[in-house]
């Protein structure tokens, strides 16, 4: 079976926590890259109204006479429209239900907490005020696409204010035929019960809900300008040159590494050299990772297993070495990297030396184990106790945490597979929605 990798992304706790899901410490690395390659995108922002959506939620809000205003008042102003996205979200359910359509449908695919909107409209719900995800501010919509929102220009991050470009943006979703008036929109926000009726939340939400082909041809600019904002985005794009090209894999990166370099742009060519490094990265981190999953399933009950047979399970060094020969080689070939991307990887590189240099089986599982070993006792738990490692090396054995245990011998990743995404997927199908390549 092929291992779920983790979600990790710019919203996502777990990848800025000490607790993150990373056993060979190669997150910090990752997130260099992908963060450099496309800033202000993340593995899970896949649907471009999200934008529309939180931008009119902050217009509505400053009509409010008690809406929060100033320098540092951002934290407050999203926590207040939290409600507006529940309420827009309701609109969609409704919309749903009476059309009969699949959670697969674009009017609502992605929806972030869609099961609580499904749960509140069975229970025939017409306001805001039903529970939708533990952590709203954290991982729903508002959360999830606060980067993009500011990377696009539409608001400013500490004041979570509109800029002129976020208001034009909501302006054009408010202003889309069959959106209730302002003012039953405005109560609504405000809490006033009965303010939208099962039938004006319906209607709303054939033309509110996610799918952008229902949004005006000025709204789609709009939403198109602000992903294509950056200058690094706008270069991704172009070399992307479609969806097809768009995931995270060695051969589609060679690809776009070519495509860049032969851009002749500066821009580009320094993006060419981060691609150049990250394949490089990938295919030594996916091939320890893989090592280190076979002892995984060594046991699943808690009970020490061998040395030797542990060291069976791991296997030979086999091509570790030359795969960190060409991670650094790689580093130092692309002189032009960004020591944001370049100081992470080299730590990465360095921290697993002991592992690249081994000879043998055994050594090869007591270097590895004991690298795991200090990058987990870099992390805490929610006791500020050093994480526990999910393989813990004895003397003459070693001890599988139950909770990490595999049932049975993983498939290693088929050749040239990354273990990360790298946010081209959900980038390149926010463009393919607004039919946004030609403009790219």
């Amino acid at each position: 079976m092929l291992l779920p990798l983790p979600i990790i992304s710019a919203w996502d706790p777990r990848a800025t926590s000490s607790g993150s899901l990373d056993p060979l410490g190669a997150l910090r690395a990752y997130t260099a890259i992908a963060t450099t390659l496309l800033p202000g995108a993340t593995t899970i922002t896949t649907r471009p109204r999200y934008l529309s959506w939180v931008c009119a939620g902050l217009r509505l809000l400053d009509e409010l006479p008690d809406a929060p205003r100033g320098g540092q008042a951002g934290r407050a102003r999203r926590k207040r429209i939290l409600s507006w996205e529940r309420l827009v979200a309701l609109a969609t359910g409704w919309y749903a239900k009476t059309e009969k359509v699949g959670i697969e449908h674009p009017c609502w695919r992605a929806l972030r907490g869609v099961s609580y909107v499904r749960t509140a409209v069975a229970d025939k719900k017409t306001s805001f005020d039903f529970g939708m995800l533990k952590n709203q501010a954290g991982v729903g919509g508002i959360g999830t696409y606060w980067v993009t929102l500011v990377e696009g220009g539409l608001v400013e991050d500490a004041s979570a204010r509109l800029t002129a470009r976020g208001e034009a943006l909501a302006e054009a979703y408010l202003s889309t035929k069959g959106t209730p008036p302002r003012t039953k929109l405005l109560a609504a926000l405000a809490g006033i019960r009965g303010a939208l009726s099962v039938e004006e939340l319906t209607g709303w939400g054939t033309v509110g809900n996610l799918d952008a082909s229902v949004a005006g041809s000025h709204e789609r600019r709009h939403l198109l300008d602000a992903l294509l904002e950056s200058e690094t985005h706008r270069r991704m794009a172009a070399a992307l040159g479609g969806e097809p090209r768009a995931h995270s894999r060695d051969d589609c990166f060679k690809e776009l590494e070519e495509r860049l370099a032969a851009s002749h742009d500066e821009l580009a060519e320094t993006l060419a050299c981060v691609v150049a490094v990250a394949r490089p990265f990938e295919a030594l981190h996916s091939a320890l990772l893989d090592r280190f999953d076979r002892l995984r399933s060594a046991d699943t009950n808690g009970h020490p297993v061998a040395a030797d047979i542990a060291a069976g399970l791991v296997g030979a060094p086999g091509t570790i070495a030359s795969l960190g020969a060409a991670l650094r080689a790689a580093l130092d070939e692309n002189p032009n990297l960004p020591r944001v991307v370049a100081a992470p990887v080299r730590q990465f590189l360095f921290a697993i030396e002991p592992v690249c240099h081994t000879k043998d089986a055994s050594s090869f599982l007591v270097a590895l184990l004991k690298h795991h070993d200090r990058v987990q006792s870099g992390k805490s738990d929610p006791s500020r106790q050093p994480k526990q490692p999910w393989v813990e090396l004895r003397p003459h054995e070693i001890l599988v945490a139950p909770r990490f245990a595999l049932e049975t011998l993983p498939v290693p990743r088929p050749p040239g597979a990354f273990t990360h995404p790298y946010r081209l997927e959900p980038f390149a199908g926010m463009l393919t929605e607004l039919d946004g390549w030609r403009t790219a």
